[in-house]
C-alpha cells in the first residue's frame, strides 16, 4: 500500500532539501519570520506550503499526515524541514539584496510569467483559505528568483577544484579474522593468499572468519587504513591491519573505479559548494536578528490543504533555478 513508500519519502524529503516546502491555515497576512527590519508574511509562506502539500499528498495520499514515526507524525517532521527550508530561503534574500543583486527586466518578467502561471491554478476557494494574491505570488517568485542569482554568483567565485585523486574509487577484497585467532594466525593467512592461495580456500574451515568485496573511497575507513589500502598496486595484499576487534587482510582488486570516481567527484564538488554558501549566509546573518512567530506557526497544518487546488510552485520555478 502507500505506507509501505516511507523509505522512498524519507528519500524525496532529502533529495527535494533545496525544494522543500509544506503546510496550510487560513488566510493571514500576519508575519511570520522577521530578519532584521524585513518580514516574511505566512501568506507568501502559502505559496511554498501549498506546494509541499501537492508533491506528497499526490505521492502518497491524504493520509500520509497521520503515518507516526519514531520522533513524531510525518505531518510535524515536514513542518520542521519546511521551517529550516523557508528561513534559509527568507535569510538568503535578504543576504542576496544587501549584496545588491537585484532582477533585470529579462529575470523580473520570467519570475512574473511563473507567479502568473502558478497564480492560475488556483481556485477562489484555494484563495480564500490561502490569502494568497497575485501580487503575493510574484513576490515569491521574485523572492527564489534573487535567491537563484545569490546561489550562482557565491558558487562562481569558485572552491578548489576536487582532483581525481582525491575522489578515487578504488575496489578491494577483505578477509577478516576474529581477534581470538591471534596475529600470527592472521598472518599465516597472508602468506597463503600472497603465495597464490584462493582467499575463500585459505579461510575454509576457520568460523569466525568472512571475505567480502567493497568499491571504497578515501573516509570509508579510518585514516591509517585508507593511506595503506589506496597505495596497494593492483592485486596485491596488505600487511595484517589491526582493527579493534579482527584483523583484516586487504587485497586491491583495482585501483581506479571510473563511475564510482566520477559519483564521489560530483559529491565532493557539491559539498565544498554548499561549505561555501554556508560560510556566507553564516557571514551575513551574524548580526542580523531572525526572529520566528512561533504561535503563527503551530497553527499551520497541512492537512488542512486537503481539497485546495493542487499547484505546485517548484514547476514553474524550474527556468529560475540556479544549476550548481
Amino acid at each position: 500500500g502507500k505506507m509501505k513508500g516511507l523509505k522512498k519519502v524519507t528519500v524525496l524529503l532529502l533529495v527535494l532539501s533545496l525544494l522543500l516546502s509544506g503546510c496550510g491555515k487560513k488566510a493571514s497576512s500576519a508575519w511570520l519570520l522577521q530578519i532584521g527590519d524585513e518580514v516574511f508574511t505566512t501568506q507568501e509562506a502559502m505559496v511554498f506550503l501549498l506546494s509541499q502539500h501537492t508533491i506528497y499528498a499526490g505521492e502518497y495520499g491524504e493520509e500520509i499526515w497521520n503515518v507516526q514515526l519514531s520522533e513524531g507524525s510525518f505531518e510535524s517532521y515536514v513542518k520542521d524541514a519546511m521551517l529550516d527550508y523557508l528561513e534559509r530561503l527568507f535569510l538568503t534574500d535578504c543576504a542576496a539584496k544587501a549584496s545588491g543583486i537585484v532582477l533585470s527586466v529579462a529575470e523580473g518578467a520570467a519570475a512574473e510569467k511563473a507567479a502568473d502561471a502558478f497564480y492560475q491554478e488556483l481556485n477562489e476557494e484555494t484563495l480564500e483559505n490561502t490569502g494568497l494574491t497575485r501580487e503575493i505570488c510574484v513576490q515569491a517568485f521574485e523572492r527564489y528568483a534573487r535567491v537563484q542569482i545569490f546561489y550562482r554568483q557565491i558558487m562562481g567565485r569558485g572552491t578548489d577544484e576536487v582532483s581525481e585523486e582525491e575522489a578515487r574509487a578504488i575496489r578491494i577484497q577483505i578477509i577478516a579474522l576474529d581477534k581470538s585467532f591471534g596475529l600470527e594466525t592472521a598472518k599465516g593467512v597472508l602468506n597463503l593468499v600472497s603465495g597464490g592461495i584462493s582467499p575463500s580456500e585459505a579461510i575454509r574451515d576457520m568460523e569466525g572468519a568472512s571475505l567480502r568485496q567493497e568499491t571504497i573511497v578515501r573516509g570509508t575507513y579510518a585514516e591509517d587504513f585508507d593511506t595503506l589500502v589506496f597505495a596497494l598496486k593492483k592485486d596485491k595484499w596488505s600487511p595484517v591491519i589491526t582493527m579493534q576487534n579482527e584483523y583484516l587482510l586487504v587485497q586491491c582488486l583495482s585501483v581506479y573505479e571510473a563511475e564510482a570516481t566520477a559519483i564521489n567527484k560530483a559529491a565532493m564538488e557539491k559539498e565544498n559548494r554548499e561549505t561555501q554558501l554556508k560560510e556566507a549566509l553564516t557571514t551575513y546573518g551574524a548580526d542580523i536578528r531572525l526572529v520566528l512567530d512561533r504561535a503563527e506557526w503551530e497553527e499551520v497544518s497541512m492537512s488542512g490543504l486537503a481539497g485546495l487546488s493542487p499547484a505546485n510552485f517548484y514547476l514553474y520555478a524550474a527556468a529560475l533555478m540556479a544549476d550548481y
